[in-house]
């Protein structure tokens, strides 16, 4: 008798927490806030000739809503721009409302921060950036997310000049070199290019095409991470930075990587020095 009273005192209690538990979820999924920020980090716009003034338009999301129900208010986000942004307005851009506000439509699920990209004034030797920053939102219930608040324009003017054939010096880190001649770098797209070998293998000794993929900012070298030989193995070539130098372009188009390949025994690092052949 004493052990049924005692399992059924366990089991109201276990429903009575359960049952407390879920209103009390209930309650804070109620009260969560819609938030609102930028989904992207950045994005480059990038022009090489005068083609005048260009529109374009950057998104500010609701990331997250609440209970899920659509709000029936325009909602207000304001902004400003970061002293430390290299990028000079009238100049690189214009803003089109120089409010410093962006309205999320009601109902919607973003707004607009809208610009005039001055194409012909991009500076053709280095990128410059405009770094915008949400600093408050006009409705009970809204918040901006910490982790999204800011966001970059990166302006990019100068075109990259690459595409040639080249000598290449590779050092692995355990201080094993390799020199290859007749290095082929091919323009795949508008500063974006493919190398003829990855690592210290010789050309064509592993897969039929051995090279990697970087990108050329104004000098700046970025190795996106990507499958080696092209994905033809399954091992990961990643540039070692987070801030897109992972090389430099030094002089007449001259230029050093740095990347690592992983392997099942360790990653190794290589530093590819390239001198240009023509």
């Amino acid at each position: 008798m004493k052990k049924t009273i005692l399992l059924v005192a366990i089991a109201f209690a276990s429903f009575s927490c359960n049952k407390d538990s879920s209103n009390l979820d209930d309650a804070n999924f109620i009260n969560t806030p819609h938030v609102v920020g930028f989904s992207a980090k950045f994005e480059t716009v990038a022009y090489f000739a005068d083609e005048g003034p260009v529109s374009r338009e950057f998104p500010v999301d609701v990331i997250g809503t609440g209970t899920g129900a659509p709000y029936n208010e325009d909602v207000t986000v304001t902004y400003s721009v970061d002293a430390s942004s290299t990028a000079v307005e009238g100049q690189e851009y214009s803003f089109i409302d120089n409010s410093r506000q962006v309205v999320i439509p009601a109902g919607g699920s973003f707004g607009v921060l809208p610009l005039t990209i001055n194409t012909g004034q991009l500076n053709p030797t280095m990128k410059t950036q405009l770094i915008i920053n949400l600093t408050a939102v006009d409705k009970n219930g809204f918040v901006i997310a910490e982790q999204q608040k800011q966001f970059k324009v990166i302006f990019v003017g100068c075109q990259s000049q690459l595409a040639g054939v080249y000598t290449v010096v590779i050092t692995r880190n355990d201080g094993i070199v390799r020199t290859y001649a007749n290095e082929a770098v091919d323009m795949v797209s508008v500063n974006y290019f493919k190398t003829s070998t990855t690592a210290t293998y010789a050309p064509g000794s592993i897969a039929p095409d051995q090279g990697y993929n970087f990108t050329d900012i104004c000098g700046d070298i970025t190795v996106a991470e990507q499958g080696l030989c092209q994905g033809y193995y399954s091992n990961t070539v990643r540039g070692l930075t987070t801030d897109g130098t992972d090389g430099h372009v030094t002089d007449n188009n001259n230029f050093q990587v740095k990347y690592e390949v992983s392997f099942a025994a360790g990653n190794r690092t290589y530093t590819n020095v390239y001198t240009r052949s023509n």
